[in-house]
């Protein structure tokens, strides 16, 4: 129980500021309800929300008996929220609103996993770029998010995975980008944001138990259960990818064989492709140095070797799928990633695999489904983090936030 009064106040300021973001338009009458807290409480609160740009009155709403209430108003444009995916060879930066809106963007490829200092030099000018282009400049900046491929490890979950990210070894990169960009930092895994913008702004809004399957170079899972993400005991929740499929299949970057993502990752299915070409199967791919975009463009074009090879990893993805679905009966599970981009070819075996394979109430009970979010989602859920830290964690500076100084 809370019994200091600045961490009462500051609790208080939390609660209301993020009732009124969640809800648009709503009255003081009706906070006071919700939070179950006096109305003069709730009037102090407000009057110490009113003076900054996130709130404002908007009008009265009907009443029965008594003066009109006067309806709070949210300003999602009043602050931005910026977010960086970190994928195995690209950066998606995103500067994006307090309502999820994404303001500006950039893709890049580039070698993330192998080279640290330049990552975190284009990771800031991306930062900086975003930043002016949604017109918004320090004070008006609440954070950055970074979403890593990798688990986090240690006490504070702060140290990336060596097995992972061998060549960031020692590399503080929380510690790099705030000094360079003067703002707060939130690190967590790429799994784990996808699942929370899904949580936030997608499929799963109304949903208490959800998984995020990210199919890229990795595969990874990020889990929310009872509406808040699941890490583990050491945090290193959610690696579906690690999970065994076939026991003699072919040996993961892991160091163990027949792994999830060793048989439906990026490289897996490029290394089916290029198997089938060496062996002389005729295909619209054959001659090029072929990426995953590739793959999937010739299979929409019907080309039968890619269609088997994007099956395939389906049925894969449906075995661990159905797995998932006994153990922790999600009620949502969302697929996002660039395997995804090859749709239906790849969620009509899944979801038959996943039939046969598990408990029947738990298929039942579950959603299978695309990302609404699409290619952007980690970076989406990479500056929800920021958000979500500073209104939902205790602690957090809240009253530097509704200044709008950090």
């Amino acid at each position: 129980m809370i019994s200091d009064p600045n961490d009462v106040r500051e609790n208080n300021l939390r609660m209301v500021l993020d009732m009124i973001r969640e809800a648009g338009t709503i009255s003081r009458v009706d906070i006071a309800r919700a939070a179950q807290l006096s109305r003069s409480t709730i009037t102090n609160v407000v009057n110490e929300l009113l003076p900054t740009d996130l709130i404002h009155e908007s009008g009265t709403v009907s009443s029965v008996v008594g003066r009109r209430p006067i309806l709070l108003e949210f300003n999602y444009d009043a602050r931005a929220l910026l977010g960086v995916d970190m994928g195995a060879s690209h950066l998606t930066v995103v500067a994006m609103n307090l309502g999820g809106r994404v303001l500006a963007i950039r893709r890049e490829s580039f070698p993330v996993l192998t080279n640290p200092d330049q990552s975190i030099a284009e990771i800031q000018r991306l930062l900086r770029e975003v930043q002016a282009e949604a017109g918004y400049d320090q004070e008006k900046t609440w954070g950055i998010g970074i979403a890593v491929p990798s688990p986090l490890e240690g006490e504070k979950l702060d140290r990336l995975s060596p097995i992972i990210m061998s060549h960031w070894i020692g590399v503080d990169l929380k510690r790099e980008i705030r000094a360079a960009m003067r703002l707060p930092v939130f690190v967590d895994n790429d799994a784990n944001m996808g699942a929370l913008a899904e949580k936030w702004w997608g499929h799963g809004r109304e949903v208490h138990n959800l998984a995020f399957i990210k199919v890229a170079t990795g595969v990874g899972c990020g889990l929310i259960i009872n509406d808040t993400i699941y890490r583990g005991e050491g945090g290193t929740a959610g690696e579906i990818g690690h999970t065994s499929i076939d026991v003699n299949g072919p040996l993961c970057r892991c160091g163990l064989r027949g792994c999830l993502e060793a048989m439906t990752g990026v490289p897996a299915i490029l290394a089916a492709v290029q198997a089938e070409l060496d062996n002389g199967r005729p295909s619209l791919l054959a001659g090029k140095a072929v990426t995953v975009a590739d793959v999937v463009a010739a299979a929409r074009a019907g080309d039968p070797m890619p269609i088997e090879v994007i099956q395939r990893a389906g049925r894969y993805l449906g075995l661990a799928i159905a797995n998932l679905l006994n153990l922790v009966n999600p009620g949502l599970i969302v697929l996002g990633g660039s395997v995804t981009e090859a749709g239906d070819m790849l969620l009509s075996p899944l979801r038959q695999t996943v039939r046969e394979r598990s408990f029947a109430k738990s298929n039942a009970e579950a959603t299978i489904t695309m990302s609404r979010l699409g290619e952007d989602a980690v970076a989406v859920g990479a500056a929800t983090l920021v958000i979500q830290q500073l209104l939902h964690v205790p602690g957090m500076p809240i009253l530097q936030v509704i200044g709008g100084k950090m």
